[in-house]
């Protein structure tokens, strides 16, 4: 029966295990059994089956037997530390050469760029500033306050490419892939595996109802308090007994996905990135392939690159930190957006990600904390002026604002189109075409005449409003404000640091 869910914890002596059995959202059995005990199985089987039409007993009966050979396994020394390990430990095993490469990166003034050549090394092609935010939300899980970000992008367009390249960059104590999660899962993790972890998740679900936001609550629980915490109830011998659940955080989170509305409460938690869905990017990718298959592709010893980054991130201490000029910024924030709320602390966490993966380049104060500089303020802007210019300014995304270009090319204002002649010559799915005019009517550029109804397609037309575009995003404080004496690189962007 879709829906029906076994999970199972291992309990005290003789082999016992805790199994908890969910339909839905509701525990419709919990009780602790032996489960290498046929009569005992057999038991829990008649008391999930009985009385529910169409769950499979046969179905039940493999899913515990399952289950009871997971929870056989031996305790190995690997899961009793959750497989991650110390990674002064681990760093110490590592070759003295690949040690004193992560130590000259480290110490090296283009230190992000290097990162994002890394990247390219290994076979992306382009996309160079939403490799470094990244590789930033990535490091920001040493931070008490990590970042989440989310990866859109029509299919085919190299989302999971990217994030799959970028993120093997990182030690496997700093990552747990998660391709696909259940609404119980992260409850259920080994104690402290979740702590300064970089959750990798996979392709978002591309259905968004009531369901899926439920599957998806656990980690709007992890992002924005650090931690889970679940009442279950437990049978202890003869009686009912409620156990409290807890799994330590903070992470940082990425995922990817086609959509272009997501669920709000997720949305809120995470910073929108975007794929660069142009045809000169494609161009590169398929330059880039055929390099590859030619010979000729240059991407250098792709074992030292990975090695050295490991080596990197094992290095990496979770100093305090400190921004000096943390008040300046937000006196010079607008206030008239409810936005701001959760704009700033994202803007602050990128600063600390930069600053903490610059640590070697960094100073101290007298308590013993690292000093965000204004590089790092200067790299945070113009990795997040993008996102920022749509959260606070409410402007819509690049890919959407080029596609508003072409229709201007091809449909005067008032002229009426449907859907399907919208999508005609674009590259990208007819599901991205959808979700740009979604966008271009919440702006007002477009109005929808008629919706979309059995295999009729919806009807629209252009509106003589113009779109507010803007290069930079006004909304984030200049540099020059924020640093009157000019202490910053000098690129007006902070292109410096990444191409």
């Amino acid at each position: 029966m879709d829906g029906l869910r076994i999970e199972g914890l291992r309990g005290g002596r003789n082999g016992s295990a805790t199994v908890t059995v969910s339909l839905g959202r509701e525990v419709i059995e919990c009780r602790t059994l032996n489960l290498t005990k046929p009569k005992d199985r057999d038991a829990f089987v008649d008391a999930i089956c009985d009385g529910r039409e169409g769950i499979d007993r046969d179905e039940v009966t493999k899913k515990l037997i399952c289950l009871a050979a997971d929870l056989a396994k031996p305790a190995t020394k690997k899961s009793a530390d959750n497989g991650r390990g110390d990674p002064e430990q681990l760093l110490a095993g590592m070759s003295k050469f690949s040690r004193a490469e992560a130590r000259a990166m480290l110490e090296d003034r283009n230190l992000l760029k290097r990162s994002v050549d890394d990247v390219a090394a290994l076979g992306v092609a382009g996309e160079r500033q939403l490799t470094a935010t990244i590789y930033l939300v990535g490091t920001s899980r040493l931070l008490d306050s990590p970042l989440a970000a989310i990866v859109k992008g029509p299919t085919a367009s190299g989302k999971s490419y990217l994030i799959r390249k970028t993120t093997s960059l990182f030690p496997a104590e700093a990552v747990l892939m998660a391709t696909q999660q259940t609404p119980q899962s992260l409850f259920y993790m080994p104690p402290d595996s979740l702590s300064h972890r970089f959750i990798v998740a996979g392709e978002r679900s591309r259905v968004e109802n009531d369901d899926t936001a439920e599957a998806t609550r656990a980690l709007r629980e992890i992002l924005s308090e650090g931690r889970l915490s679940q009442l279950i109830p437990l049978k202890e011998g003869n009686r009912m007994e409620t156990k409290l659940i807890q799994q330590d955080g903070p992470i940082a989170f990425i995922e990817s996905t086609t959509l272009t509305n997501i669920f709000e409460e997720d949305a809120n938690r995470c910073v929108l990135l975007h794929t660069d869905e142009q045809p000169k990017q494609t161009q590169r990718i398929v330059q880039r392939l055929a390099a590859g298959y030619g010979g000729g592709a240059a991407t250098g010893d792709e074992q030292r690159i990975v090695e050295r980054h490991h080596a990197a991130q094992r290095m990496l201490k979770q100093w305090p930190i400190v921004i000096p000029y943390a008040p300046r910024l937000g006196e010079l924030f607008g206030f008239d957006r409810v936005e701001v709320r959760r704009a700033f602390p994202q803007l602050i966490s990128m600063v600390r990600a930069s600053t903490l993966l610059h640590q070697y380049q960094r100073q101290f104060d007298s308590e013993a904390r690292l000093i965000a500089s204004a590089d790092d303020y200067q790299l945070a802007r113009y990795l997040l002026a993008g996102p920022m210019s749509r959260l606070l300014g409410g402007r819509i995304s690049e890919p959407a604002r080029r596609f508003a270009d072409r229709l201007a090319d091809r449909f005067a204002v008032d002229e009426k189109f449907t859907s399907r002649e919208a999508a005609k010559g674009e590259s990208a799915t007819r599901r991205a075409v959808t979700g740009w005019l979604a966008e271009l009517c919440e702006a007002g550029t477009v109005e929808q005449l008629e919706p979309h109804k059995g295999s009729r397609p919806a009807t629209w037309k252009r509106t003589a409003a113009e779109l507010d575009i803007a290069d930079d995003c006004p909304e984030l404080p200049a540099l020059d404000d924020v640093f009157p004496d000019g202490h910053f690189r000098h690129s007006d962007k902070g292109e410096a640091h990444v191409a």
